[in-house]
């Protein structure tokens, strides 16, 4: 930390550390603490209706990110990232209702495209207060954008929840049958 940072302050929010988070096969786990949405109340037309794919949403107590699932990151924004994950699952975490306006002002991102995260890693914090001043709803989307290779998805977190608590439980389809030989 330079002299500045001591005069006024540190831009830069420090790293958050990796919280404890399910590596059960098929988990995709809340990237955040807080309150689930109903998903029809989700405060965006795209999200609430799914048009994306499955899709949970939680109002968080603070700016911290993670991975809802291990895998590689395949884009990291400022608003939003998104993970090819080791099993196969997509999944898009989204943070806010039109936050892309604010181009990255307010948010730190931890990962870039390529990385390999375990759940629970951190990815990216974000100004809580920077984004309620830009006038912007700060709910965090976690939508399973392959939903169609799923045999099932159930949406198991209701009420509060932890960052790395189970948010969604996946099952994948079967392939076709492979001819012997």
């Amino acid at each position: 930390m330079g002299f500045f940072d001591k005069l006024f302050g540190s831009k830069k929010p420090a790293k958050p550390e990796a919280v404890a988070a399910s590596a059960e096969k098929g988990v995709v786990c809340a990237p955040a603490t807080g309150r689930v949405e109903v998903t029809d109340q989700i405060p965006d037309p795209v999200f609430a209706c799914e048009a994306m794919g499955q899709t949970v949403a939680v109002w968080p107590v603070d700016g911290n990110v993670f991975a809802p699932v291990a895998g590689t990151i395949a884009s990291a924004m400022p608003h939003a990232f998104g993970i090819a994950g080791d099993d196969g699952v997509e999944v898009l975490v989204h943070v806010g209702v039109d936050t892309v306006n604010m181009k990255g002002d307010g948010f730190e991102v931890w990962v870039k495209a390529g990385d390999h995260v375990a759940a629970g890693d951190p990815v990216l914090s974000f100004d809580r207060d920077k984004v309620a001043k830009a006038g912007y709803k700060d709910i965090i989307m976690t939508i399973i954008t392959n939903t169609d290779d799923m045999a099932s998805i159930e949406k198991v977190a209701e009420g509060q929840v932890a960052a790395g608590a189970k948010l969604m439980q996946t099952a994948h389809c079967a392939g076709p049958a492979r001819p012997a030989g």
